[in-house]
């Protein structure tokens, strides 16, 4: 027989059914939405669903700020190897100039 002082909790699971949905309905929508595409027919702006507008600012605003890192990187490492030529004159220029005062007081 098993004694526990402490009972642990299970897990609690979520389950949300909306009240109002309809997923026939969803479905002849988007039907509906892809045949006129398919034809040509453009929609009103009153026609395009909540969802389609605000998928396409989302998709303008991540391929944004995929263009702005990329040219950030892009800077970052032109800066890198600016200052790497920078300092291998540096270094080459600190070289030749030791070796010739080594050679003149020798």
């Amino acid at each position: 027989m098993k004694f526990t002082f402490i009972k642990t909790a299970g897990h609690r699971t979520f389950s949300h059914t909306p009240i109002y949905y309809d997923e026939a309905k969803e479905e002849r929508a988007a039907r509906a939405r892809e045949i006129k595409s398919d034809l040509g027919i453009e929609q009103e702006e009153d026609e395009r669903s909540t969802e389609d507008r605000v998928r396409g600012k989302m998709k303008r605003k991540i391929a944004g700020h995929f263009d702005v890192v990329r040219k950030e990187k892009k800077r970052s490492n032109l800066r890198l190897v600016l200052i790497l030529i920078g300092l291998m004159y540096l270094f080459y220029h600190l070289l030749m100039s030791s070796a010739e005062w080594i050679l003149k007081y020798m």
